[in-house]
C-alpha cells in the first residue's frame, strides 16, 4: 500500500495514503475507497473522495492541492491510521 509524506506551501508536514473499505461493502453511503490526509502532529485529518490515478506518483504541490481540496474529518478515531499501524511522526 503507498504511504507519501510531502511538505505543503505553507510548510507542515502531510502523510497521505490509500484507504480502501471492501470490508465495510455493505455499509450505505460510505465510499470503497479514499485519499486519507494526516498531518504532522496528528491534528488534522482530511479525506478526499475522488482519488486521481497515479497520486503516489504525483509531486508535493499536486498533492498539496488535492489535501486542500479534500474534506476536514472531524471527531475521527484512530480507526483508518497510516499504513504500518500508527501516526507517521510516533514510533
Amino acid at each position: 500500500m503507498a504511504l507519501r509524506t510531502f511538505v505543503a506551501q505553507d510548510g507542515t508536514t502531510w502523510t497521505v495514503w490509500l484507504v480502501q473499505t471492501s470490508g465495510l461493502s455493505g455499509v450505505t453511503g460510505t465510499p470503497p475507497e479514499w485519499l486519507a490526509f494526516q498531518n504532522e502532529d496528528d491534528s488534522q485529518r482530511r479525506r478526499l473522495i475522488e482519488v486521481p490515478a497515479g497520486w503516489d506518483t504525483l509531486s508535493d504541490d499536486r498533492l498539496d492541492l488535492l489535501r486542500r481540496m479534500a474534506e476536514p474529518v472531524k471527531g475521527w478515531a484512530s480507526r483508518h491510521t497510516p499504513p504500518g499501524g500508527g501516526p507517521p511522526n510516533r514510533p
